[in-house]
């Protein structure tokens, strides 16, 4: 396990790939790929306002404002799943009926303001049992407490190199939308990955930076 309380997801990421590579146990994906894997990472974001970007990111800022757009808007290529459909538009088996999960946590917040129910899933798995590629991004909870909001995501699986810095921008952009639709301030981001991995043979290169 390992935990980091850092201001900025920056510089959570150039602490957590150090850690990663000095405690990370090896191991050989589902997929036949070398990487080193931390179980239970859990980061705390105290300042997720802060969107600066590493320049050890190696995908830059391109890369972070393509997922939040993604995130937030969707997309118009077509995947087996975008996490702004499973968030936005959870669907369910035969994809005939779909549910906002974001409106459905604003308005629980707004009825209950201490409720601990404000939660959207990706995971579906009369989809995702059967098919190649799955979610990563599992859950996404919403807390309130002395009117401020507070987010926490699950992740079942995440690349710390190539995708973290990304997916805990884009996430926190989600929770700055929630926030202003709540009229309060979103002022911590936890981001908990089960296997929080980095692929040391294929980012070789990229990773020299460290």
């Amino acid at each position: 396990m390992l935990a980091l309380k850092k201001k900025s997801v920056k510089s959570a990421f150039e602490a957590l790939i150090p850690k990663i590579m000095e405690e990370g146990t090896e191991m050989i994906t589902e997929d036949g790929q070398k990487c080193k894997e931390i179980m239970n990472t859990i980061i705390e974001i105290n300042d997720p306002s802060d969107k600066s970007i590493s320049e050890k990111y190696p995908l830059g800022e391109r890369a972070v404002k393509s997922y939040t757009e993604q995130l937030l808007h969707g997309s118009a290529a077509t995947f087996v799943y975008d996490y702004h459909e499973r968030i936005f538009e959870y669907p369910n088996d035969k994809k005939e009926l779909k549910n906002d999960q974001i409106e459905y946590i604003v308005n629980k917040l707004k009825e209950q303001i201490n409720s601990r129910r404000a939660v959207a899933i990706t995971w579906n798995p009369y989809i995702d049992q059967t098919v190649k590629d799955v979610p990563c991004l599992q859950i996404v909870q919403f807390l309130v407490r002395d009117n401020k909001l507070y987010q926490t995501v699950l992740f079942r699986s995440n690349d710390a190199f190539l995708a973290f810095h990304a997916n805990a921008i884009g996430l926190i952009a989600l929770g700055e939308m929630v926030a202003e639709k709540l009229g309060i301030e979103l002022v911590k981001y936890t981001h908990h990955s089960v296997s929080m991995h980095v692929y040391f043979e294929r980012d070789s290169d990229a990773l020299k930076k460290f």
